[in-house]
């Protein structure tokens, strides 16, 4: 059982998580019940999944673990499944584009410059070649025209197209796209420290932290940023390429063993400063 210390210190890091997902969920005008629908029914699931592993838990066990009544309960576990509901975007498809075009033979020049391709001609080196490396059921012109409107390729003449990143960029700060990296990339993250959490996991899995010791002047912080931006592509290019050379393509047939998701998250934080946090009080007019 855990500490009243380690609770205070947990609720704590809690109020923070939750701060930024509150703002998001209000700029995208999700209202607290939806949130707390949610809210419970991934505790219920957690409860159960936890349990399951030792012996099949009945509703009042759920209840006494989760503090909700069994009638919550058992609406929760009458509901099904709840993740199945969302189809996925189609941003992994593009993010591979991208990654084949700067990665796969053929398709890069002199000193792993990728090429400028047309759309459809030579047959085997174009973006509909391209696109079917990765998914050949999908439509080449629906992928092209999506790295097209996100900025991650840009027209070369009349025919030809070439990237201008090796990352997909996502402009539109609410599009279903960004939303579907915002959640992997936080669950991700909180995944693996949970993960490091648990006593039963001797091998850590990889996560690193590098800040200030002090704080950092606040004008030398684009310096930073620009430096760390520099060093953080160049360190991912080389987890790219490696994963290049490594990981299977997905049209395999016969995948060798169980292919699992992995890879390597980095973002730059910048913590507000104390003087932003005031009373409620101050700030909301009384009715």
């Amino acid at each position: 059982m855990a500490t009243n210390q380690t609770r205070t210190h947990l609720l704590f890091a809690l109020r923070r998580i939750l701060r930024s997902l509150a703002r998001l969920l209000i700029r995208i005008g999700i209202r607290f019940e939806e949130f707390d629908t949610i809210a419970r029914e991934v505790y219920v699931e957690s409860a159960v999944h936890d349990i399951a592993h030792h012996n099949s838990p009945s509703q009042k066990r759920i209840a006494i673990l989760t503090g909700l009544s069994r009638r919550q309960v058992n609406q929760c576990i009458e509901g099904g499944d709840h993740f199945s509901a969302t189809d996925p975007t189609l941003r992994s498809l593009l993010v591979e584009v991208l990654h084949k075009w700067h990665t796969a033979y053929g398709y890069g020049g002199p000193y792993g410059i990728p090429l400028e391709l047309e759309f459809s001609c030579p047959a085997d080196r174009c973006i509909r070649s391209l696109v079917a490396l990765v998914n050949q059921s999908v439509d080449p012109q629906v992928i092209l025209d999506e790295l097209l409107r996100s900025g991650s390729v840009l027209r070369a003449g009349e025919k030809r197209y070439r990237p201008a990143s090796r990352f997909f960029m996502m402009p539109d700060p609410t599009s279903p796209a960004l939303i579907e990296a915002f959640g992997m990339t936080l669950s991700r993250l909180s995944t693996t420290l949970e993960y490091n959490m648990d006593a039963k996991h001797s091998e850590k899995r990889l996560e690193r932290r590098v800040h200030a010791d002090r704080g950092l002047p606040l004008d030398l912080v684009p310096e930073f940023e620009s430096y760390a931006r520099s060093k953080a592509t160049r360190f991912l290019m080389e987890l790219d390429n490696w994963l290049a050379t490594r990981a299977p393509s997905k049209l395999d047939a016969k995948p060798c063993g169980r292919l699992v998701e992995t890879g390597v998250n980095v973002c730059l934080y910048i913590e507000p400063p104390p003087t932003e946090v005031q009373p409620l009080t101050s700030l909301v007019t009384p009715d």
